[in-house]
């Protein structure tokens, strides 16, 4: 299992996987967050909504909107990049294990559990 006090602080670990009795050789996988990026990802996108409602409030033409669009774009992008976002495994200790990139990997026979 995952040791929360083993993953580094400004990673955020969203999601574990853990496998089922069916596969017992595998090790757990972590979906991993960089809290940082998460947060100015997140304030991007803010600030492109904020620019829909600005438009909306002063009837701007809605060409503005597309600004909105590409804030919110942009915010969303920077906030699921970064090189440490991904799925890791998760090593026999309970630390991060080997990175196995940013696509979903093979999770059958695994089950899906929240972090606390």
């Amino acid at each position: 299992m995952l040791d929360r006090t083993k993953v580094p602080s400004d990673l955020w670990v969203q999601r574990l996987w853990v496998p089922d009795g069916g596969a017992p050789g595998r090790r757990p996988v972590a979906l991993v967050t960089d809290k940082k990026r998460l947060l100015i990802g997140g304030g991007i996108m803010v600030l492109g909504f904020a620019v829909v409602i600005a438009t909306r409030a002063l009837q701007a033409p809605w060409t503005v909107a597309l600004t909105a669009l590409f804030l919110e774009l942009v915010g969303g992008l920077y906030a699921a990049g970064g090189s440490r976002s991904g799925f890791y495994e998760v090593s026999p200790d309970g630390s991060l294990g080997d990175y196995l990139g940013r696509k979903r990997p093979d999770l059958n026979s695994m089950r899906g559990m929240k972090v606390q």
